[in-house]
């Protein structure tokens, strides 16, 4: 009987003991669950951005056509937080500014288009929307403003792309892969190109 209440208090301190063991191990598992949340939450996190574009036209219209000198389309594009977001979904307002150049030299099949240029600048501000996929991303953009053209007369412009976003490691840089539809409008109705190109992106 003395041997008996003497191992009841030490199994009594090693159940307790156990049961701290146990508690400790939940709550820190509960942590980790919680922290990954919080990562995940932070990667999903809308934010400003800065990418700078080359790009070059693989398709044009029979306008382009008699252009038959094409500079790379060089652009800069500011994303901004402002939108939503639900789960890996989201939709951005973004700003972009555009240089294009076609030109027509002696070699053009046609004589009306030697000496002359269509382009210039262009002004956009359009949406982005896409997917996030881990720390990829796929989207798509729908963007219009204004564009120079001949004679430095200013027309209505409008692009279409989709876009996929590569990180690179843990730095705050991006690689943007793009295809864009643009067009654009004239004096005598609309012209166009389709491109691709590459960015390179800066996170704040």
């Amino acid at each position: 009987m003395r041997k008996l209440f003497i191992i009841i208090p030490f199994l009594f301190i090693g159940l307790l003991l156990a049961e701290d063991g146990l508690r400790e191990s939940h709550n820190q598992e509960a942590m980790e669950y919680s922290e990954e949340e919080e990562d995940d939450d932070e990667e999903l996190e809308l934010n400003y951005s800065a990418n700078l574009y080359l790009g070059y036209p693989v398709y044009v219209t029979e306008t382009f056509s008699y252009y038959d000198k094409t500079s790379p389309i060089i652009g800069l594009s500011i994303g901004t937080p402002l939108g939503f977001q639900a789960g890996p979904f989201y939709a951005t307002v973004d700003i972009e500014i555009l240089r294009y150049i076609f030109e027509g030299t002696e070699a053009s099949v046609d004589p009306n288009y030697i000496g002359r240029d269509f382009g210039g600048m262009a002004y956009q501000v359009g949406i982005n929307t896409g997917l996030f996929f881990n720390e990829f991303s796929f989207s798509i953009t729908a963007a219009s403003g204004i564009y120079e053209e001949e004679a430095d007369k200013k027309k209505t412009g409008f692009i279409g792309g989709v876009n996929l976003d590569l990180p690179l490691g843990d730095l705050p840089i991006e690689v943007r892969v793009t295809a864009r539809a643009n067009l654009i409008q004239k004096s005598d109705g609309i012209t166009g190109w389709v491109g691709g190109g590459i960015s390179l992106g800066y996170e704040f």
